[in-house]
Order: structure tokens, then C-alpha cells, then sequence
């Protein structure tokens, strides 16, 4: 979404997996290494197969500075403010720019090598997916007494707008290719529209 949004990869690119990259004297495999690779994918195709190798490939041209505002824009590392006492923020495990090498980059890219609440991963989500915009998250929207009557009810509240409405449409569609034919196909139901990752 942040290369596509950045205008760094438009929808019509490719990207030739052969299995791994090369990484500050790592070898950072993709989950087909040992098949030689998934060859040349699309973007939609990259999702769909969860291709390592094809996003470390993007998170490079991007770059450590538009990776990591981007982690900031979907709020991890950050609280979110979800109505629940103790919540845990999980800073000092989201690094900076300043703190990023390029394996951490590399390996940031398909989701390893840095920690983040469910709270936080379901907020950046929904934001992905529900047009671009990034709710403060909520367990309560309403709060009744013994009755029934309604004491307070929690109206959704835009917080920003981490990307486009047309980003965000543009990962949906691949997200639910991801659940039609890609690595999510068991998550499948019949009669319901779905995406997943």
C-alpha cells in the first residue's frame, strides 16, 4: 500500500522471484526457495503467493524513510487509545529509520523481525481495507444500564488518512484474490465476499 500510494510501484509492475535475496551478507529466503522461486509476479500475484522476495525487492526501492512513516501512518508501535486499561504501545519494538539496516527492511517488508499489538495489526487493517481512513478503535459502542436504556453510545471517530481510497481499493481487490486463488483459498466461504493476507 505505501510504495503504491508513494507512486513508487504502479499495479502494472513485476517482479521476478528466484527464491531469496541477497541481503547485507544474508541470504533471506522466500517461502518457495526451495522450488527455485515463484518467477515473475505481478503486484496482486506477489500478495496472493505471499512472495518474501518480491516485497523485499519493493521495501527497498521505497526505503528505510517511507517504510518506517508509513509503519508511524498505520499506528504501530504506537497506542492506539482503545478503550481498555494497560494497553501496551510496543515502541521499542517498531525501529525508526535512523535504527533500520536493510536486513531489518527487508525482513520488516513481509512481516518479520518487529512486534506490534493485535489492537495495532487490526487497526492498521481495517484502515487498509475500509477506504483509507484509520478509526480509533473501539471494543464499546454502546453502554446500557440494568434496563436497557442507553447511558453513552461511541460514535467512530476518523483519526487520518494513511492512504487513498483508490490505494485502499486496489489492496482490497488483491487481498481478496489472496482468499480466491492465492495462499488464503481454504479461508474461503461460499456466498460471502473475502479478502484476507
Amino acid at each position: 500500500a505505501a510504495a503504491l500510494e508513494e507512486g513508487v510501484i504502479s499495479p502494472n509492475d513485476t517482479f521476478y522471484c528466484d527464491g531469496y535475496q541477497e541481503v547485507a551478507g544474508h541470504q533471506i529466503k522466500c517461502t518457495a526457495f526451495r522450488k527455485g522461486g515463484h518467477g515473475m509476479l505481478t503486484v496482486a500475484e506477489v500478495l496472493m503467493v505471499s512472495c518474501n522476495d518480491a516485497l523485499m525487492q519493493i521495501a527497498a526501492k521505497m526505503g528505510a524513510t517511507t517504510f518506517t512513516r508509513y509503519m508511524n501512518a498505520f499506528g504501530f508501535g504506537q497506542k492506539t487509545g482503545i478503550d481498555l486499561p494497560g494497553e501496551a504501545d510496543a515502541k521499542g519494538l517498531v525501529r525508526s529509520a535512523s535504527e533500520m539496516n536493510s536486513a531489518d527492511l527487508a525482513t520488516n517488508s513481509f512481516g518479520q523481525n518487529y512486534n506490534c499489538t493485535m489492537v495495532q495489526m487490526v487497526s492498521g487493517f481495517a484502515s487498509l481495507i475500509n477506504g483509507g481512513t484509520y478509526y480509533q478503535p473501539h471494543l464499546v459502542t454502546k453502554i446500557t444500564d440494568s434496563t436497557g436504556n442507553t447511558i453513552s453510545t461511541v460514535e467512530p471517530k476518523a483519526v487520518k488518512q494513511p492512504i487513498s481510497q483508490s490505494t485502499s481499493y486496489k489492496i482490497r481487490d488483491y487481498l481478496q484474490s489472496v482468499v480466491k486463488e492465492g495462499t488464503g483459498n481454504t479461508a474461503k466461504v461460499d456466498g460471502y465476499s473475502m479478502g484476507g493476507k
